[in-house]
């Protein structure tokens, strides 16, 4: 993959985070969609499109996100050496780094729902794998887009939280306002997709809060009272082949 492909997507999802008015959403979607569907085929191209959401500021930010996940997963592959036998190396369908520490990593995408955070990371650990959550990490002067690219930059894994912490409609009924989840999460929802593939991104719902349309395959688990979605993510990160400790089931 040529380096100014990657600066062209990276340019395209720049121009996307940029655009305000609704009115030029579609003329944006246009643009980005001959450009996937030309470079990488209608696959890439049906995945891109079929991201949908409730309203259409969801909608394009997570395609926004989509592209921004893509080119970070092709700006990978491009650097990456030829893999050996004492290597982990990415390809394109998934990561086969089993047994290096990266495969522990799980980035945790989060609102304002700390209760939701925390039991999510707590539960991860107990798997014996190492949640990510942004603001834990050092900042080492890095701006907060700088610091996101470099945390998301060697996970396994993403669970994104989606819990009720906003509001909002759509604008020919203002009045009929809906609980979601915040605009940061929507868009990384759509990073993460183009940037680990729909088989290694879960999200988890709580609460009376309105969920993007069912698209491409990911899955969404609702954080039940009773704990079920620990043994339904569990075996989410089974089929994506983590090395997990299933006893941590057991601790509830």
């Amino acid at each position: 993959m040529q380096k100014h492909t990657v600066d062209r997507i990276e340019a395209l999802a720049d121009e996307g985070a940029e655009i305000t008015n609704s009115n030029f959403y579609d003329k944006w979607f246009a643009k980005a969609s001959a450009f996937i569907g030309a470079l990488l085929g209608p696959d890439a191209l049906a995945q891109f499109s079929g991201l949908t959401a409730l309203s259409s500021s969801e909608k394009h930010a997570m395609r926004v996100g989509h592209l921004q996940g893509l080119a970070a997963k092709l700006g990978i592959e491009e650097k990456q050496p030829p893999p050996t036998n004492s290597s982990p190396s990415i390809s394109s369908d998934r990561l086969s780094w089993v047994t290096s520490p990266e495969a522990r990593k799980v980035f945790v995408v989060h609102g304002h729902d700390n209760e939701a955070k925390q039991g999510t990371a707590r539960f991860l650990e107990r798997l014996g794998l190492q949640p990510i959550i942004l603001h834990e990490q050092a900042s080492s002067g890095r701006t907060i887009i700088e610091k996101f690219e470099t945390y998301s930059g060697d996970i396994a894994f993403a669970v994104i939280l989606l819990t009720p912490d906003d509001v909002g409609a759509a604008a020919k009924e203002a009045a009929n306002l809906n609980k979601r989840a915040r605009q940061n999460v929507i868009m990384e929802l759509g990073y993460f997709m183009g940037r680990l593939g729909r088989g290694r991104v879960c999200a988890l719902h709580k609460g009376d809060v309105e969920l993007p349309s069912d698209y491409q395959g990911v899955l969404y688990i609702g954080m039940d009272d009773a704990g079920a979605w620990r043994a339904k993510l569990a075996q989410e990160f089974v089929q994506a082949k983590l090395p997990i400790d299933l006893t941590g089931l057991l601790g509830g």
